[in-house]
């Protein structure tokens, strides 16, 4: 049962630390937080490894801090924004909550979200990955941290690989198949290997802005250089529309895996319907048991005129009106710090934010023989592609691709058709912003 995809789907220097930075801001434990005296409360949604891995954060975070108490509250991903709006309308918000990137962009654009800047000193931005620093913040201001990151790479069935006559795939970011090279990968297995599909995508539902890996790797763009206009309607649009469509004719996915789906990427590979599946790291958890680690391997995502990946992970953020901001900020700050990043993206199978840390040999809980994999294909996310999806607009423009793509993909709406249709849509949202 693919419960990971659908309980998720949906730096700071440490210095002195956050005890230190509590004090110099004139933090004591006497205010009072929105979930009462000396308590900060923080909803968040996740699998048992991630609410774990915060629980033991937030329990570090009282002892280093006596007389606190941080309380968890626990939502769904299908129910967090809506819960979270309903909420923040009425002034009952918690003082924290966990935040997609995708997602981020509306709350902090409509002045929903406490201002970090004042909490962060110069050049402390610099302890993040570019990309993920760009993805919290909103006219030049942070308005989160950024907690962790995901990305896509390629799983894949050796032994399937073995009947089709595969025998390496590629080692490194730089060696990745072209387009052209893995069409005759997909074409070779629908031929040797019967009663299985080549792959599967990841672009389900909420996914479906997964689709813009494949724009950028063609050298396109979302939204034009200053995100106030669609860019969608060019030739590299052209490109990755039709080579994504022919997936479809070619048999290449199973038909039943299209945007709209329930048929996700972790169930499919894990069942033996298909033999490859693009997936996030966060899956392994729920892949791994019910695989032998020495029947699957992964591999990098294609590459056409450049490498791209999609913007994964989330951001933990403070409402503006909580009742404890010093309190909120010193929490965001010791969340942050490179040890409590390590322990909770070792435990939950995360890459983190923090280049200092990608350099390094985390302990992960489940296949960290994979993880240099994911996090060689992390950098391949540019802040020019990271800023096309941390728009204020873009959960109107996910549904949008997920409409459109829909169509051209089941329904066999012209790729022109449905590129016109997306820049249409795509240039109401973000009038409407």
């Amino acid at each position: 049962m693919a419960v990971a995809r659908r309980v998720v789907l949906g730096a700071a220097a440490a210095g002195a630390g956050a005890l230190g930075f509590a004090r110099r801001s004139g933090f004591t434990p006497s205010g009072t937080g929105s979930g009462g005296p000396d308590t900060l409360t923080f909803s968040l949604w996740g699998s048992d490894a991630e609410v774990a891995a915060f629980q033991a954060v937030a329990r570090a975070f009282e002892r280093r801090h006596k007389g606190i108490r941080v309380r968890i509250g626990l939502e769904s991903y299908e129910q967090m924004y809506t819960n979270m709006d309903a909420l923040l309308a009425g002034g009952r918000a918690p003082d924290l909550f966990r935040c997609d990137y995708a997602n981020l962009g509306m709350y902090s654009a409509s002045g929903q979200l406490l201002d970090l800047s004042p909490y962060f000193g110069p050049g402390e931005s610099d302890a993040f990955l570019p990309a993920l620093w760009e993805a919290v913040c909103h006219d030049g201001k942070p308005y989160a941290v950024p907690h962790h990151t995901d990305t896509t790479a390629v799983l894949y069935r050796k032994d399937m690989f073995h009947s089709a006559g595969i025998t390496s795939v590629p080692s490194s970011l730089e060696e990745a198949w072209t387009w052209e090279e893995f069409t005759e990968i997909c074409a070779r297995l629908r031929k040797k290997v019967h009663g299985v599909y080549p792959f599967v995508y990841d672009w389900q539902q909420t996914g479906a802005f997964r689709w813009l890996t494949w724009l950028w790797e063609a050298g396109g763009r979302l939204l034009d250089e200053d995100l106030s206009a669609p860019a969608v309607e060019s030739r590299a649009g052209l490109r990755a529309l039709r080579h994504t469509q022919d997936f479809f004719r070619q048999g290449f996915v199973p038909p039943n895996s299209s945007v709209k789906s329930a048929a996700y990427p972790d169930a499919l590979f894990t069942a033996g319907t298909v033999a490859m599946s693009f997936a996030g790291d966060f899956l392994l958890p729920t892949i791994d048991p019910a695989l032998k680690a020495e029947l699957y391997g992964v591999t990098f995502q294609p590459r056409d005129v450049r490498a791209a990946t999609d913007l994964g992970g989330n951001a933990v953020a403070a409402t503006r009106h909580t009742d404890n901001p010093e309190l909120a900020a010193a929490f965001l700050k010791f969340l942050v710090e490179e040890e409590n990043m390590a322990r909770f993206c070792e435990q939950g199978v995360m890459l983190p934010t923090r280049p200092s840390l990608l350099k390094r040999r985390l302990d992960y809980a489940v296949r960290p023989d994979l993880m240099s994999v994911y996090a060689e294909q992390a950098t391949a996310l540019t802040p020019a592609m990271t800023a096309q999806v941390a728009v204020s607009s873009f959960g109107r423009i996910n549904s949008v691709l997920q409409d459109e793509l829909e169509a051209a993909f089941v329904n066999h709406q012209p790729a022109d058709v449905t590129l016109h249709n997306i820049a249409d849509s795509t240039r109401t949202a973000l009038a409407s912003a």
